[in-house]
């Protein structure tokens, strides 16, 4: 009874150490539409968030391919072309309010936009790369619930 106790306890054991080395796997890498999508970089150079100002953000709707978001100081819209690794960004609409800060930016991810070629994700982490590789943008997935 004893060394079956033993063994038994063994089992849950070694179970448990298994699942807790499955737990620390690599992140399951989120998914390119419906996430909201944070600015970070534009080429190699980090993005700050302006106070008073909502964050450059994007999120591409799987439902129309439409792309809605932030400059940082207006708000985008427009449509995208998706097909496997390719991904690219229709004519780019925004409003028109002026900001202290953050003009620069806004340019910058517009134009960053337009060189869209290529997407990659790995974790949380989503990078947005222009015909010859380049990197264009770099963002972070933010869970908003």
């Amino acid at each position: 009874m004893m060394k079956r106790m033993m063994s038994l306890a063994l089992v849950l054991a070694f179970s448990l150490v298994m699942a807790g080395c499955a737990a620390m796997e690599a992140p399951v890498d989120e998914p390119l539409v419906n996430t909201y999508w944070k600015l970070t970089r534009l080429g190699e150079t980090p993005v700050a968030v302006v106070d008073n100002q909502r964050e450059a953000h994007l999120v591409l709707h799987e439902e129309d391919r439409r792309v809605a978001g932030s400059t940082g100081c207006n708000r985008l819209m427009g449509d995208y072309r998706l097909a496997g690794q390719a991904l690219s960004f229709g004519q780019m609409a925004t409003t028109r309010m002026a900001c202290m800060a953050g003009m620069d930016t806004e340019q910058a991810f517009l134009a960053a936009l337009d060189r869209v070629a290529a997407w990659d994700i790995e974790g949380k982490s989503l990078t947005l790369t222009d015909a010859q590789g380049e990197v264009v943008a770099r963002f972070e997935a933010v869970h908003l619930y």
